[in-house]
Parts: C-alpha cells; structure tokens; sequence
C-alpha cells in the first residue's frame, strides 16, 4: 500500500489526464468509439487514503502508456473510478455498479485489505477479475476466488520471518505495540507483531491504542515510553505512524521503530508525515524500488523521468502492474470491447490472471498461486528520507 509526499505530483501530473469517470454510453468511449473498461476503488478516506492516491496514480499512469501505443490491439483503456470512502457499506454497492452500470471488463482496487475483502468478495460473486495492488491480510481472498488477485503478498508470509530476523541480529527484548485496533488491517499487523516477539522470546511491555486520525499520540507514547522497550512496532497507517514517529523522537525516546511491509509500501507518506524522526526505521518489504532487473528497471526509469521522483512507490507499481497484467489478458485472450459480449471477457480474463507465470513488470516478476503474488523477501531502512532497500540483510 501506499501513496503521498512524492505521489501527489504523479497524481496531479497523471491523474486529471486520465482517470474517467464513466459518463457515456455502455461500451464506447467519450467520442462513442469502442474502449475497453477497467474499474477502479479508490478510498479519499481512512488510514490508507494516501496509499489510494498513489494506487490512483500508478493505475492512471498505465493507462496513459497503453492508450500512447495504441491501447490494445488499436482500443482504447478507460478507467472507471470510484470512491469508497473507506465506507464498507458503500464499497459493497459500487461493485454492482460497476459490473453491470458501467460494465467493466475488470477491477484494479481496493489497496487495503478491508476494502479487498468487501470488494473482492463481491466482485467473485459477480465473477468480476478484481486486482488488489495492496491488500496483504492473510485470508483476505479466503471469499473471493477466483476472480480475486492480490499483488502484494500477505504479510504473514513475507514479514514475518525479515521480522524475526531483525529482532534476532537486533538482540531486542522488551517490545511496545501502538495500533490502530479499529482497522481490520491494522489490527492483523498488531496480531502479526505479537506472533512475531512471542516467537522470539521478545517480552510485550506495553501496547497502546489510538483511532485513525488523531491530532495527537502524547499520551500514548508517554505510556509506551514509561515501559522502557527496546522497540515500538508500529500497526498503522502511513500518516498516522509517520505522526507517532514524530511524537516518539519529541519526547527524546531512542528506541527502535519497527514496520511490516505494509508501512514500506506508504513509505513516501509515513516520511511526510514523520520527517527526519523516521530515520533509521526498519520495515519487512517485498518491492525494490531501485531493482536492477532489466524489465523493471526500464519501466522504474520511465515512471521516474515522466513523475520527477527519485523513486517510484509500492502501490504505484502494483497499479501499473495489475493494469498490464488485465491489459495482456485482454490481448492474449482476443476479448472483444463490445458490451454484449463482457460477460464472457471477464471468464477469459479471470482464467488467464489464474494461468499467468513470470509476467515482467514495474515491480519484478509476478507469479500468481491461489490468487496471491509470490513476492521476495526483502529488509528495508529509512536512510535520508526514504525506505531503501538492506542489500546486506541478505
């Protein structure tokens, strides 16, 4: 997941241009051409909402390089975006909407993983292909298969063991835990955390609460620091674990801060938000930002020169990947951009997601098993004001 800080100028250089809110007739284009759809869940609001943004912008990115080359096979992609609002209730109605309003061949969204299991959930039941270029709570396909896909690797399987290595080299021992227990997502990073220092024989000195969006973390950080742990694991949002970073190193606190890779993935954000107090935070992470691999790397080296940014975020990667894995099952499975006949595009594109091995992209190789992303394992470190990657961790 991710989003911000540098994000916003892809999205205000990209997103305008490109994303549409579908205002035509079903099938065809503004001009009444034939276009194929692709729909997109975005939330402008709750803890990932600067994740959303950047999903929003590297979705929106794909789209513009499709269409510059033709689209596919000489049709035009157009994104259908719609907000959620981080409001379940609401994320359950727009699924409809979009596959039989607007009639989309597919879905790229939501980016967190309780918006994915609404959505995608509803999406299978349509049997609507839907991309989380996010979501990374275990079981959070458990209800949407097949036609639900996650880019990101669930966090139990990938930051688990870069965690417990840390905490093994680190030698820590006492551990506090602040989270956002209102948030399915944060919440499983809470959970993911205690199975973690539990594994390793780290002590949980303290855990403290907060609700998404507080003005301020004082107290609770007063309370974590009164514990005396050599770590704060921090189960949150991009912004607010950026803010509580802020707080911890006000308070003269030197202690360790600790993410899974759900906090690399907003790591333009959570550095917004938290300035030189991120410096030295460690974090699991499955996407290289800077990969020397020849496909990414010539797609990073675009993104970069087109956005202004040093580098290119997770979710930003993840959206343009889903957009071209969507694009070339589109392509191999010869699906047609009329109408009539979607319903049977969505089953074509829905095989081909589940058959696709090794699809090169913006974010390395994907394989999907079961619908998941296998991704690497990877540590990552705040240095000079951005996550890079630990080539030493090994």
């Amino acid at each position: 997941m991710i989003r911000a800080g540098t994000a916003g100028r892809v999205t205000a250089g990209l997103t305008a241009a490109t994303l549409v809110l579908a205002a035509c007739g079903e099938g065809s284009g503004s001009g009444g051409a034939a276009v194929y759809r692709i729909g997109l869940v975005t939330s402008s609001a709750g803890p990932f909402a600067s994740n959303a943004k950047t999903m929003e912008a590297g979705a929106a990115y794909a789209v513009k390089l499709l269409n510059e080359a033709g689209g596919i096979g000489g049709t035009e992609v157009e994104l259908v975006k719609v907000d959620s609002q981080n409001n379940p209730a609401t994320t359950a109605t727009l699924i409809p909407q979009l596959a039989t309003k607007q009639k989309v061949l597919a879905i790229v969204g939501p980016v967190d993983s309780a918006g994915c299991e609404v959505a995608c959930t509803a999406a299978n039941k349509l049997k609507v292909p839907i991309v989380s270029p996010g979501a990374a709570r275990p079981g959070v396909l458990e209800n949407a298969r097949p036609y639900g896909f996650t880019i990101a690797q669930p966090d139990a399987d990938n930051s688990t063991p870069v965690l417990t290595k840390i905490v093994q080299e680190k030698g820590l021992k006492r551990a506090a835990i602040i989270g956002d227990e209102a948030n399915a997502t944060t919440k499983a990073q809470a959970d993911l955390f205690r199975s973690v220092f539990g594994s390793t024989g780290v002590q949980v000195v303290k855990t403290a609460t907060f609700k998404s969006g507080d003005s301020s973390f004082a107290s609770q950080v007063t309370s974590v620091a009164s514990a005396k742990p050599d770590v704060l694991a921090l189960a949150a949002g991009p912004d607010d674990a950026g803010r509580i970073a802020r707080e911890v190193r006000s308070q003269g606190q030197t202690f360790t801060l600790l993410g899974t890779g759900s906090l690399q993935s907003g790591g333009a954000a959570y550095v917004a938000a938290g300035g030189k107090a991120t410096e030295g935070t460690l974090a699991a992470a499955q996407y290289d930002p800077h990969s020397a691999a020849p496909a990414a790397k010539a797609l990073l080296d675009k993104a970069q020169a087109a956005s202004g940014q040093a580098e290119i975020p997770l979710n930003f990667a993840y959206a343009f990947d889903a957009v071209h894995m969507i694009a070339k099952a589109i392509e191999e499975k010869g699906v047609k951009s009329d109408s009539d006949g979607v319903v049977k595009g969505r089953v074509a594109v829905q095989e081909a997601l589940n058959g696709m091995r090794n699809h090169q992209g913006m974010a390395d190789a994907t394989t999907f098993k079961d619908g998941i992303a296998q991704r690497p394992q990877l540590r990552a470190v705040v240095q000079n004001g951005k996550f890079v990657i630990d080539k030493s961790a090994g």
